[in-house]
């Protein structure tokens, strides 16, 4: 454990209270992973957190229920009451908590064993649902009641196939059941949380496999192809065949969904060694996703001789091509006809008809309006 929650943790024990690590923090702690944040859990209300640490910057992040963020040490750590959660009327949060002094009753309210590990620097590990040794076995277990735990918090279903897909774990088989029986629920969850767990999932080392197991949750053709797949958020949504209503219904950002729509193109291109089929290709995705794209593919010659290729540093955007569009406005163009005129000179340039240089392009220009006036 790191100085800072180990200090935040000896001084709330100073004060008289119970304090320790808990979650997720514990779970990657074991599995020699470096947790990316220490969550605190402590018999403490949060009324008397603030005041163990009233030279620390507090913000009440949650004060509802029980958290707030404490600047210690010029680290944020986030500092929660023991609880016991009410009922979860909206099957996403609870109505509200009671404070216990338990830190067995806060830990039997989580989801799953491996989550509901507590330690502490000096007495170790607290361990009420052997959360340890599922993770040793690699097994992905409710507490308690699979059924009662996805009922409470839909999102749950979800956060399962996510650990899975992430970690390796095995889904127990009630847990397992629950996951297909109450896969219906999802829609009680926001289409931003959905998002956020289902694409943490398809980058997952074992994603195929859970899409294998799972196929009535998640529904997605060309699972298998993610085994070897690199590990790349838009590449994986392609080769699952997201389409843009798909991406649109997840409140997918702009750019993601673009690029998905670029990547799902290039992995249907039909490619080739030929120089003006790679500069195609090259202009419709660009050059890092068609090594991508190729890479999946497994076209080994053609990749040979994009390298080739690009080593010439050819022209294949308008970006690089050596006239632009105040150049033919020069010319006497204007509108769409400057865009129009840009594109055939481009294609010019990459079949190799005219070299990407400023005077035989524009005289070519020239022979154009002249043969069909784009003015």
């Amino acid at each position: 454990m790191p100085a800072c929650p180990r200090a935040a943790i000896a001084r709330l024990n100073a004060a008289g209270y119970e304090a320790f690590a808990v979650g997720g923090c514990v779970r990657d702690a074991l599995l020699g992973l470096s947790p990316k944040d220490w969550d605190i859990a402590t018999m403490a209300l949060p009324r008397e957190v603030e005041t163990v640490f009233a030279d620390c910057r507090v913000v009440e992040t949650g004060l509802r229920h029980g958290t707030v963020t404490v600047l210690f040490d010029g680290q944020p750590l986030e500092i929660t009451t023991y609880r016991v959660d009410g009922a979860y009327a909206d099957g996403r949060h609870p109505d509200g908590v009671i404070f216990t002094p338990s830190l067995s009753e806060d830990l039997k309210r989580r989801d799953f064993t491996v989550n509901a590990m507590a330690w502490h620097p000096e007495s170790g590990l607290f361990d009420p649902f052997d959360g340890k040794n599922d993770l040793r076995n690699g097994v992905l277990r409710c507490v308690g009641e699979a059924a009662c735990r996805f009922h409470e918090d839909a999102l749950r279903i979800l956060r399962a196939l996510r650990f899975a897909a992430t970690y390796g774990f095995v889904v127990e088989k009630d847990t397992a059941a629950a996951v297909r029986a109450l896969a219906a629920r999802l829609h009680m969850v926001s289409a931003e949380r959905v998002r956020e767990e289902l694409f943490k999932l398809i980058c997952g080392r074992w994603a195929h496999r859970v899409l294998r197991e799972f196929p009535t949750v998640l529904p997605f053709e060309n699972g298998a192809a993610l085994e070897l797949a690199p590990d790349d958020l838009c590449l994986r949504l392609a080769l699952l065949h997201f389409t843009p209503d798909m991406l649109h219904a997840l409140k997918t950002d702009t750019a993601t969904a673009r690029r998905v729509e670029r990547l799902t193109t290039g992995l249907s291109l039909p490619l080739s060694c030929e120089r003006v089929t790679l500069l195609q290709a090259l202009r419709l995705i660009g050059e890092q996703d068609l090594r991508l794209v190729l890479s999946v593919r497994g076209c080994e010659e053609v990749q040979k001789a994009l390298e080739v290729l690009l080593a010439e540093a050819p022209c294949y955007t308008l970006r690089q091509l050596a006239v632009n569009g105040s150049d033919l406005t020069a010319l006497g163009l204007s509108g769409a006809a400057v865009g129009a005129m840009l594109q055939r000179l481009l294609l010019a340039v990459m079949r190799g008809d005219c070299p990407n240089e400023r005077a035989p392009l524009l005289q070519l220009a020239e022979k154009d309006i002249e043969k069909s006036p784009f003015g």
